[in-house]
């Protein structure tokens, strides 16, 4: 059987399995409440299932974030806790990825590793945990929003099945987007319990939670900043307090993601892409509105087409529940008390929906470098919107429990099709990738965004490995290889003349050269890669690269406000854990 078939067959058989247990349960025991958590967690475990066949995806990013965590997770493993440079990328050239890329996802699949899991199998644990953890926060924030477990029960199936998840979950396996699917309820589950018990502590989670959001995607947590204050307001119907709020959670999140937004500010004046300044709304791709309607292939039914082509759709039960919650709005069927919060999200959505549209040209001109990532990336914050809207719409008919279990239904079975990537490579192992890490480029593996401006524009990449670090290139000496780490190289040269040599390292500010301790000016060749002149004699060659001031500063703020985070929260919980035990 042709390996798409059998995945859609197991999923179909799973879905029954898990659709008739749970009716023979309510059969068997008609006055016991299904646990819907439970229910949720079972349901959430459907689409992940075809995750773990053996082997890589044959399309998306899969092998490109294998390789990223091999060179990342040896960063860490050599004390460079918080790395810039990705030293055997680029056939060893290196160059500043992991200033320029999202780097929480790297952390979080590195510590699967360092547990012995394959990277491979790292990388697969890193997405079903944080599909099936998106469900549950989801689930957490609308129990507490809503107040009702099968209203949170139906946001939450909305949010996990909405297609631009599954899309980047299965199809591009795009793991800042899953992280960011992830962390996006938790902000509203923290800011929602501040506005009802005000305590403090809730606020420096909600911050916390949005710093996480911009850790693991920052577009995404740029566009979902305007949402807070507004959302405040609406809750307490003080634009005072919302703005002093939202300062308070921006404020956080800033700190805590700091050395994220901060490099493209710091190192502006040094990247490709400020030397050879493009115009990105020319190569922005804008969804049409048929795309985010419709799916072109398989009836609707099927988000990738055969050459690997993705549908940017809002979803069928997505769309349907906005039909419906404008319909009981315009029939007044939404009662008085939640008829502005349910305006509220609808407004929402439109404005982020022409956000993502072709229509909006002139509004993402006025937006340098956040429009370098791609309006189709909002889909992410539509499917909270349009989740909550579902939530609305289970509220309204929770004495007519059959409307909302068809929502879920329909929610879950349109998406079927698309619970996996459509074949895995078995033969494909960790053993196979790092044999590919330094040319990885030749599959797509690089970030255009964190190239120098020295590299040659007309041949961007280095695809050969060469055949030393350290080459003369004029005059007479000898060259031996003392020590190399990712950031620190180090040789012996017996020059009998002056020579002038080339270590085989793009240069990028922050490198710096020194002969006996002195330090010697650094050039670079017209491919960007460092040069230097050195005198006669024997010497001690080092190599070094080190962050610049403002941006090593920007990390130290980062990391020493995400640990004094963690210990806030540690102690707030231990002491709530004391004062319960003394009142037993």
């Amino acid at each position: 059987m042709i390996d798409p078939y059998r995945m859609v067959f197991v999923n179909v058989i799973t879905s029954l399995l898990v659709l008739a247990g749970t009716i023979i349960y309510r059969y068997i025991y008609p006055k016991k409440k299904i646990n819907l958590f439970i229910l949720l967690l079972i349901i959430s475990i459907l689409p992940i299932i075809s995750i773990f066949r053996a082997g890589t995806y044959e399309s998306g990013a899969f092998d490109i974030h294998v390789r990223r965590t091999m060179e990342f997770y040896s960063l860490l493993s050599q004390g460079n806790l918080m790395p810039t440079w990705a030293a055997d990328l680029n056939a060893t050239y290196g160059y500043p990825l992991f200033a320029f890329n999202y780097t929480l996802p790297y952390y979080i699949i590195s510590l699967f590793h360092f547990f012995n899991f394959s990277f491979i199998d790292s990388l697969k644990l890193f997405l079903a945990s944080n599909f099936v953890f998106s469900g549950i926060f989801m689930y957490l924030f609308s129990k507490n929003f809503f107040k009702n477990s099968l209203t949170a029960f139906c946001a939450s199936i909305f949010y996990l099945f909405t297609p631009y998840h599954l899309i980047s979950l299965h199809f591009k396996v795009t793991i800042g987007e899953i992280l960011a699917y992830t962390f996006i309820p938790l902000v509203f589950y923290f800011l929602n319990k501040f506005l009802t018990d005000k305590k403090s502590i809730n606020l420096l989670f909600a911050g916390f939670s949005l710093g996480l959001t911009m850790l693991s995607h920052i577009f995404v947590g740029i566009f979902l900043i305007p949402t807070i204050p507004l959302y405040i307001i609406l809750e307490t119907k003080k634009i005072s307090k919302g703005l002093f709020y939202s300062f308070g959670i921006v404020a956080v999140s800033l700190l805590i993601s700091a050395y994220q937004w901060a490099a493209p500010l710091i190192y502006r004046p040094y990247m490709f892409t400020t030397a050879y300044p493009t115009d990105p709304i020319n190569n922005f791709y804008f969804p049409e509105i048929i795309d985010l309607l419709y799916s072109p292939w398989r009836y609707g039914l099927l988000f990738q087409g055969p050459k690997g082509e993705l549908s940017f759709l809002l979803g069928y039960a997505q769309i349907l529940v906005v039909f419906i919650i404008i319909a009981l709005l315009m029939k007044n069927k939404i009662r008085k008390k939640y008829r502005n919060k349910v305006v509220f999200w609808i407004v929402l959505f439109i404005f982020t929906l022409f956000l993502i549209t072709p229509y909006s040209i002139s509004i993402w001109r006025y937006l340098p470098i956040v429009n370098l990532a791609g309006s189709q990336r909002l889909l992410i914050i539509i499917a909270f919107y349009t989740s909550i809207l579902a939530g609305y719409i289970s509220f309204i008919y929770l004495k007519k429990n059959w409307v909302i279990y068809v929502l879920i239904l329909f929610a879950i079975g349109t998406t079927i099709l698309n619970w996996g990537q459509r074949r895995v490579i078995p033969a494909i192992d960790d053993s196979v990738l790092r044999q590919n890490l330094a040319i990885g480029i030749k599959w797509g593996d690089e970030h255009f965004y964190a190239l120098p401006r020295w590299v040659d524009p007309k041949e961007l990449w280095f695809s050969k490995i060469p055949d030393s670090h350290l080459e003369i290139l004029n005059g007479k000496g000898t060259v031996k290889n003392l020590s190399r780490t990712s950031i620190d190289h180090q040789y012996l040269v017996d020059a009998k003349t002056s020579v002038n040599i080339k270590e085989n390292t793009l240069y990028f500010p922050g490198w710096s050269l020194k002969s006996n301790r002195k330090f010697i000016p650094v050039q670079t060749d017209k491919r960007g890669v460092i040069t230097a002149t050195l005198p006669t004699g024997l010497q001690k060659i080092e190599l070094k690269y080190e962050d610049l001031f403002l941006f090593k500063l920007a990390k130290i703020v980062s990391a020493v406000s995400i640990l004094t985070i963690l210990f806030i929260g540690l102690v707030y919980m231990l002491r709530h854990y004391l004062i319960s035990q003394r009142r037993r």
